[in-house]
């Protein structure tokens, strides 16, 4: 499938004579991008593949070939936009999930995507074992593949930028099998000036690692031979705590920002990447930015995330946290590997999203008529976003580890701030007073951080709330910061607060809602704020907490471009 320009745009010019057919196909081949989607229906699924000329493959420089995918390969959109569904993380909640994605920006394959090969279809016919079939329909893929591979070898050396997408279902006892024959064939081939291999939307170790090789095959990147260490040689292990842990301090171990991000939503360690041009160390961190915002990879070439996929890309440096061979080579390590994750990080807790960290429960459905109920107005959960990851993420042992914690509630309305004797205010207390002998208090630092709106946001986050209301949220910010009171009592190294002040959504009598004045007016709130908080908790401590010249540590990149802060 050609993007762009249409065939019938070029169509004429091929026919006109030799002289011009051949010259037009050797632009045609060498200046477009091709995707290539195998169609599972047609008797020749790959037949365009194996129609081309030997003189076109050899003028051909950027190919896809989207053998079975689970979730989009990028699609130009409304406005000229890319969108790809597999960058749509929220499942669970009500936010676009990958098949919404797709009719709303109305996608060719918007009524599903490809099962996973090797995947139960419940067309398929059960064979005598009561399997569906699926290694014979990937049999029948591999064959077909193979044989347009093999087509494939008029290419020219070193100038194929070639993509390979083949979803695999990776809970299938086949499917390491099937994937080193899906990346057999690159081997084959002359050498590529590219390649970007795919093999399961979900990340895989054991698949990632036949994608990374095959990789390596297509460019001819040759391993150094191993040789084995002399026995007087030193390892890692035999080195002094403090030299193993330097040397572990530039690993994946510390992620390029410095900054983890953690939510309910995602489950998981992420990193959070938007930026904003006044951000500090912009031009360092723009080397580390997600593939599909980076200016080194073209979308249309498809998503071989690493992070988010089963996939190996030259062009991806996203971050993700360390596999499990560091932490498995053994006990001393494991304990060092956990050591410098924890405590060289800053770790950010949104207690509801965090993409888009501005979402709230109450405001979810009233971009689209829901034919369920509308959702609940107060507190979303029976525990706290920083409760679960305290308590279930992090190891019970590494919480001595961690020297910054970032706390962040999104914009609640009033009616869904935590209040004292909720079930979610009740387990956080239980938290806290949990935490006390286990976290390395004299060495950690938190701040709470209440999201306040901006721009970005949409214009029901900045709804007019009565003075009744805002009274609401202030009992809130007084019940969070009672409970945090304890830990620093316990010698907590300093504390922060950045609240936006609730009267910033109340209509004062002579204090217009746009005026100028009235954002300064709203700043100095929010300053007094920011020091009775901050005196409530940490006592007789706060003077020493800006004495001598003592700044705040940076604000977090997050805020950079989703919030005023």
């Amino acid at each position: 499938m050609l993007e762009w320009p249409k065939p019938s745009a070029f169509h004429g010019l091929l026919l006109s004579c030799r002289v011009i057919y051949a010259e037009a196909t050797a632009l045609l081949y060498s200046a477009n991008q091709f995707v290539l989607r195998y169609a599972h229906a047609a008797p020749e699924p790959l037949a365009p593949l194996h129609a081309l000329t030997a003189t076109s493959l050899a003028s051909l420089t950027t190919l896809t070939v989207v053998l079975n995918q689970a979730s989009c390969h990028p699609h130009l959109g409304h406005g000229g936009y890319y969108v790809s569904c597999c960058l749509q993380r929220d499942e669970t909640g009500r936010g676009w999930t990958a098949d919404n994605t797709c009719k709303r920006w109305h996608l060719p394959h918007s009524d599903g995507h490809d099962a996973p090969l090797l995947g139960p279809s419940q067309t398929a016919r059960l064979d005598d074992n009561g399997n569906h079939g699926q290694f014979e329909a990937a049999q029948q893929l591999l064959v077909k593949w193979h044989s347009a591979a093999t087509h494939m070898s008029f290419v020219t050396s070193g100038r194929l930028n070639l993509g390979l997408v083949c979803d695999i279902d990776t809970q299938h006892p086949r499917a390491l099998e099937v994937a080193r024959a899906v990346a057999a064939p690159l081997a084959r081939m002359p050498q590529l000036r590219d390649c970007h291999v795919r093999l399961s939307k979900t990340p895989d170790p054991c698949l990632q690692r036949v994608a990374r090789d095959a990789v390596s095959k297509a460019l001819r990147v040759v391993p150094p031979p191993y040789e084995s260490p002399p026995l007087s040689r030193s390892s890692l292990t035999s080195l002094p705590r403090e030299l193993r842990l330097r040397i572990l301090e530039y690993t994946d171990l510390i992620v390029p920002s410095g900054e983890v991000t953690w939510s309910p939503q995602d489950q998981a360690y992420v990193v959070f990447y938007e930026d904003y041009y006044g951000a500090p160390d912009r031009q360092y961190r723009e080397r580390f930015w997600p593939c599909q915002a980076s200016s080194h990879t073209a979308l249309s070439i498809g998503c071989f995330c690493r992070r988010r996929h089963a996939a190996f890309s030259p062009t991806c440096t996203c971050w993700s946290p360390p596999g499990p061979t560091l932490f498995l080579i053994c006990q001393a390590l494991y304990r060092d590997a956990q050591l410098v994750f924890f405590s060289g990080n800053r770790f950010i807790i949104h207690d509801y999203k965090s993409d888009p960290c501005w979402c709230v429960p109450v405001l979810e459905g009233r971009e689209e008529d829901w034919a369920e109920p509308p959702p609940r107005y107060d507190y979303p959960s029976e525990r706290f976003g920083a409760s679960r990851f305290l308590r279930e993420v992090i190891p019970t042992h590494c919480l001595a580890y961690l020297r910054f914690l970032e706390l962040v509630f999104p914009a609640y309305r009033p009616e869904s701030w935590p209040q004292a004797g909720q079930p979610a205010m009740q387990d956080w207390r239980a938290t806290v007073d949990w935490l006390k002998d286990k976290i390395n208090a004299p060495g950690l630092t938190i701040r709470l951080v209440g999201a306040d709106v901006a721009g970005r946001t949409p214009d029901a986050y900045s709804d007019v709330i009565t003075m009744a209301e805002a009274g609401v949220v202030m009992e809130s910010y007084q019940e969070l910061l009672r409970s945090l009171k304890p830990l620093a009592e316990n010698g907590l190294a300093r504390f922060y607060v950045q609240l936006p002040h609730p009267w910033r959504f109340v209509v004062t009598e002579g204090v217009g809602q746009n005026c100028y004045y009235r954002r300064r007016w709203v700043g100095e709130r929010r300053r007094a704020l920011k020091e009775q908080a901050e005196r409530l908790v940490l006592g007789d401590r706060y003077e020493g907490l800006y004495a001598d010249g003592k700044k705040e540590p940076r604000r977090s990149f997050w805020t950079w471009t989703h919030y005023e802060y």
